[in-house]
């Protein structure tokens, strides 16, 4: 399987929607597993978007990641 078509199997993110974050090429190994809310999408760079993570102690911190470190989420 491409990873064109894998890409294409996931759904669109948009702001408010509830993230896992996973591994992926840049990821943190800290924060895998946890789980977020998307704050704001970005196109440029391609598939990024800013997260608020739950737990976080600083609430209004927000962290950066590309599509590939994201699931949805339905907890």
């Amino acid at each position: 399987m491409s990873e064109i078509t894998l890409q294409s199997q996931e759904p669109d993110l948009g702001s408010g929607d509830r993230i896992r974050i996973r591994q992926g090429k840049r990821s943190i190994p800290n924060l895998v597993g946890r789980v977020g809310t998307i704050v704001e999408v970005f196109r440029v760079p391609r598939d990024s978007c800013l997260v608020r993570i739950e737990g976080d102690a600083d609430r209004l911190r927000e962290w950066f990641f590309y599509r590939d470190e994201l699931a949805t989420s339905h907890v």
